[in-house]
């Protein structure tokens, strides 16, 4: 079967095979470890990365919330402006309503005023006719009366 220098040969080339094996095991080793390796470091950033996620999820909550507060403080300041505003108007209105009231009254009385002054003057327009129809009289009197005076007189 075999004879020595076959045999040899064949030794040779399986001790040879032997150490590429031995080789590529190692090899293969190596890799696995740096492979194990990285994945420890890989987990462990993922768990970082977890826990900086967990930070700002709740930070974003706690902002959310804050904004929420905020926005609820700036309604109340706004009902408080308007309400502010509000009694302002009211107050305004309530001013301009006995301004309004004011000058209504004024109105009425100066009203009153000149019809009584009207009133006066009709009646002063009356007494003056009566006192030119009279004075017409006295006057048609009194040109009677020269008359009768310039007639006896001749007489």
């Amino acid at each position: 079967m075999y004879n020595g220098a076959a045999w040899k040969k064949e030794r040779e080339r399986l001790e040879t095979k032997i150490a590429d094996l031995s080789r590529a095991y190692d090899s293969s080793i190596a890799a696995q470890t740096e492979q194990q390796s990285q994945i420890v470091a890989l987990h462990s950033q993922a768990r970082e990365l977890r826990s900086v996620l967990n930070d700002a999820e709740a930070d974003r909550a706690l902002l959310q919330k804050a904004r929420r507060g905020l926005q609820a403080e700036l309604e109340t300041i706004k009902m408080d402006t308007v309400d502010a505003t509000k009694i302002n108007s009211d107050r305004e209105l309530r001013s301009l309503q006995l301004k309004n009231q004011d000058l209504e009254r004024t109105l009425g009385e100066t009203g009153d005023r000149v019809q009584m002054a009207y009133e006066r003057m009709k009646k002063a327009e009356l007494h003056a006719q009566e006192c030119q129809v009279e004075l017409g009289e006295v006057r048609v009197e009194n040109s009677e009366l020269d008359k009768l005076n310039v007639s006896h007189r001749l007489i």
